[in-house]
């Protein structure tokens, strides 16, 4: 059963979620209707990421795009959904939290919101030959979008990644990240944040130094 939808799409829906809140500054983009609406559109094209190594081979990207397209059309977002989607993203972040230091807790918080958010196997025909989703596009922009995420989050521990899920280790940042490093070593979520606190961190050993 091939679950590139979820892959692709799941886990960057998962990933960019959570970072819709700055544990930092509190900054939010999710306060409302149109915040959640600027969101899902930002997932419309997913061909951008064509030639990315990351991504599992033979990944149809178009008809990945062309799915989550159909899916928008159902749904006007509500400040309701905005609401919910906060919720979410709570739980989604608890798996970053804990991913990397503790896989088993990891898969509890996932099987505790697959069976909250009613993720069930269904067979879909709407695309072609019948196929397997977890969601259904009638049943809520939320559970849509929850289980979507969750089963992007899913496969990705089920392949032996958990310890890949983390939270950027700078407080200026916090930001959750996939790390795609060789040997799953990355406390950052980016060069620039291992730089900057490098920097910091070279900084105040040479004040303590200067103090002696």
């Amino acid at each position: 059963m091939h679950f590139g939808y979820y892959n692709t799409l799941g886990l960057e829906l998962a990933v960019d979620l959570v970072n819709t809140r700055s544990e930092p500054t509190g900054a939010d983009d999710l306060t409302d209707a149109a915040g959640l609406t600027d969101f899902l559109a930002q997932h419309a094209d997913l061909t951008e990421l064509e030639g990315n190594p990351a991504l599992p081979a033979g990944i149809d990207l178009a008809a990945v795009t062309a799915l989550y397209r159909d899916a928008m059309t159902n749904w006007t977002a509500t400040d309701a959904d905005a609401t919910a989607a906060r919720d979410l993203r709570t739980h989604l972040r608890a798996v970053f939290d804990t991913g990397a230091q503790d896989p088993v807790s990891a898969a509890t918080v996932l099987n505790e919101h697959l069976r909250a958010y009613r993720a069930l196997p269904r067979i879909s025909t709407e695309h072609g030959e019948p196929h397997l989703h977890f969601e259904a596009a009638d049943e809520g922009l939320i559970h849509w979008l929850a289980v979507t995420a969750l089963m992007g989050l899913v496969l990705f521990v089920c392949d032996g990644n958990a310890r890949r899920l983390g939270i950027c280790a700078s407080a200026a940042c916090r930001r959750a990240f996939v790390d795609r490093s060789r040997n799953s070593s990355k406390s950052y979520c980016s060069d620039t944040c291992a730089h900057r606190e490098s920097v910091a961190a070279f900084r105040t050993r040479r004040r303590s130094a200067e103090l002696r």
